[in-house]
C-alpha cells in the first residue's frame, strides 16, 4: 500500500510513529507537511504532488492536520483534502468530520443527541456577558483550540466579561460552556472503527481544573465502566470519523462528553496502558485497501 501521511507544519511523535510502524508492516510511506502539497485540476483529471513527488495513486491518506495559516490557506487546504477524496484517495479521518472535530462548535451541534456540556456561541460581548451571569461557573474555549490552552474559567461574570473584550478586540468567536462538577479526573476513550483500543482516566495537577496530559495532566489505567466505553464509540460514529480520542467526564447527572479529537495523541495511553495505538491504527488502515 502506497501511503501518504500529512501533519501540520511539524512532524509530532505520533505522526513519526505512524510512518514507522507502516514502513515496517512493508507499506511505502511518505510524509510531510500539508501546508507542502500541490494540486493540478484540469479535463484531463487531477493530479497532486508533496513537494516535487506525486502523490496521485496512493491509496491512502493518513491525515494529521490541516496545518496554520490564514483563512484563505487553511480554506485552499480543505479544498485540497476534498479534493483528493473525490479524486479516489482514502482520506482518514475523511475531510469534513476531520474539520467539524476541530470545531469545538461543530463538535457540541453534531453531538446534540449524546450527553454533552450546555454550551453557547455568540460574537457579541454584551450577550456572552449575560450567559455567564446565568451560568455562574462557566469555560471559555477557543473554536480551535487543542491541548486545554488558551481555556478558561470563570467564577464572576465581571472578570469573564473582561477578559471576553479582549478576545472580541483580536476577531475571536465566543464559546461560553457550563462548568461541569467532577472528581479530578476524566476519561480518554480511543476508539478505532467501532473499537475501544484503549482507555485511561487522566488526572489533573493538584489545584487545577484541567485533566490535559500537555497541562501537567497525567494517565492512569485503570477499569473504566462499559457505559463510558459505549458512549465514546456513539460519538465517533456520530462525527464520522474512522478513530478518534474521546474525553467524557463523569459529572453529577452522569457521564457527559467533553470533546472528541479527530487528531489524537496518545503517547501517554500508550505509556500507560501499553496498547500499540499506531500498529491498531495501521491495521484499520490496511482494512481499508484490497
Amino acid at each position: 500500500m502506497r501511503l501518504l501521511i500529512l501533519y501540520g507544519r511539524y512532524p509530532s511523535p505520533n505522526s513519526l510513529e505512524l510512518a514507522e510502524v507502516a514502513e515496517r508492516r512493508g507499506h511505502q510511506v511518505l510524509a510531510g507537511s500539508v501546508i507542502d502539497v500541490s494540486s493540478q485540476v484540469s479535463n484531463g483529471g487531477s493530479r497532486f504532488w508533496l513537494r516535487n513527488v506525486e502523490v496521485t495513486d496512493y491509496e491512502v491518506c493518513l491525515l494529521r492536520s490541516f496545518g496554520p495559516g490564514s483563512c484563505e490557506q487553511l480554506t485552499r487546504r480543505i479544498s485540497l483534502i476534498e479534493h483528493m477524496e473525490l479524486s479516489g484517495i482514502r482520506v482518514m479521518n475523511p475531510c469534513y468530520p476531520f474539520r467539524r472535530a476541530r470545531d469545538k462548535y461543530a463538535t457540541q451541534y453534531i453531538l446534540a443527541g449524546a450527553p454533552i456540556a450546555e454550551t453557547y456561541t455568540t460574537e457579541d460581548l454584551g450577550t456572552a456577558y449575560r450567559w455567564a451571569g446565568r451560568l455562574r461557573t462557566c469555560i471559555y474555549k477557543p473554536i480551535l483550540g487543542h491541548m486545554g490552552r488558551g481555556s478558561m474559567k470563570f467564577d464572576d461574570p465581571d472578570l469573564a466579561y473582561n477578559a471576553l473584550k479582549s478576545l472580541t478586540r483580536i476577531g475571536e468567536p465566543l464559546i461560553l460552556q457550563e462548568y461541569l462538577q467532577k472528581p479530578g479526573r476524566d476519561v480518554r476513550v480511543f476508539v478505532v472503527g467501532e473499537e475501544v483500543v484503549g482507555a485511561a482516566y487522566k488526572y489533573g495537577p493538584p489545584g487545577s481544573w484541567k485533566t490535559n496530559v500537555a497541562q501537567g495532566g497525567r494517565m492512569v489505567a485503570e477499569e473504566v465502566p462499559g457505559e463510558i466505553l459505549e458512549l465514546g464509540v456513539k460519538a465517533v460514529k456520530a462525527l464520522g470519523l474512522d478513530y478518534a480520542g474521546v474525553d467524557v467526564a463523569e459529572s453529577e447527572r452522569g457521564p457527559v462528553i467533553l470533546e472528541v479529537n479527530g487528531a489524537p495523541g496518545w503517547q501517554a495511553l500508550k505509556r500507560a496502558t501499553g496498547v500499540d495505538i499506531a500498529g491498531r491504527i495501521i491495521e484499520y488502515v490496511e482494512g481499508l485497501t484490497p
